[in-house]
């Protein structure tokens, strides 16, 4: 499986070596004849990123082949991916796998999604609140940041924390419309809270926000579409009454309505396979 990766030469270089040395089942596969026996006294990069493969447990995908790691997402619908955290360079990786759709003309789309995400992810940087990119592991699968921590939909939460959470979630959402891009996605089971702090997960909706002229009332749409639902979270599951100022951002006008209605019932469910 070729790897193409961003930055890390070291995490290439593991990933070729590892795959070299490891069967389709994990089974080490025979030496060259001829090759000369090389002692080292401390395991090699690749060897440390070998082992922690082998100790982390095995999840079979729907496609019949095993990753070792621990499911987050199975694929259920149309283009759906499967979502699991393996290991790779011996770090824990979070690895949004298509491949099930190799062979079909669903594939074309799955890899529009994988370069898209990994280039909205990519102008983002390191930038606090979203995931790293680490890796495109094939044209169908992405592997980015391990964010360790509760999805904000099944956090435990309290009064003092509900409110200062909503605080830094709308926060949060402008910062990354300052960076000229919008979530278009923003819900419970996408943000992650790591010590507490929201972070932005899923970016494969996500577009850049358009600067051309005559697109400013475009770029206000979405800015508002991302805050209108970071409100909902803040009045639907973390049960905090919304300002006056709030609740008017949550009135929208007949066009805008029947816009979102077209796209969170007729676009978006087909693109991602959910059921409304």
């Amino acid at each position: 499986m070729p790897v193409f990766t961003r930055q890390d030469s070291s995490l290439r270089k593991a990933n070729h070596e590892l795959e070299a040395g490891l069967g389709a089942h994990g089974e080490t596969r025979p030496a060259t004849v001829g090759a000369p026996a090389v002692d080292r006294a401390e395991p090699t990069r690749a060897e440390k990123a070998r082992a922690a493969l082998r100790a982390a447990p095995r999840v079979t995908r729907v496609d019949g082949e095993q990753a070792p790691g621990e499911f987050l997402q199975r694929a259920k619908g149309f283009l759906k991916a499967e979502v699991y955290i393996t290991h790779l360079n011996g770090q824990p990786v979070v690895c949004k796998d298509y491949r099930r759709y190799a062979g079909t003309p669903a594939a074309l789309v799955a890899r529009w999604l994988v370069r898209h995400e990994l280039k909205m992810l990519e102008r983002l940087g390191d930038w606090t609140h979203a995931p790293r990119a680490v890796a495109r592991l094939s044209p169908l699968s992405l592997a980015m940041e391990y964010i360790p921590g509760p999805l904000l939909s099944d956090a435990a939460l309290d009064d003092v924390t509900d409110a200062r959470l909503s605080q830094q979630l709308i926060l949060v959402v402008q910062q990354l419309h300052q960076r000229q891009m919008a979530h278009n996605d923003i819900r419970g089971s996408n943000v992650v809270l790591r010590d507490g702090v929201p972070v932005l997960i899923d970016f494969t909706s996500a577009v850049r926000l358009p600067r051309l002229p005559g697109t400013a009332t475009l770029a206000r749409m979405m800015r508002r579409f991302d805050l209108r639902h970071s409100l909902k979270l803040k009045q639907r599951t973390l049960g905090l009454p919304l300002s006056t100022r709030e609740a008017r951002l949550l009135i929208r006008s007949g066009r805008l309505n029947r816009t979102l209605r077209i796209w969170k019932k007729g676009i978006l469910p087909r693109l991602k396979g959910r059921k409304h």
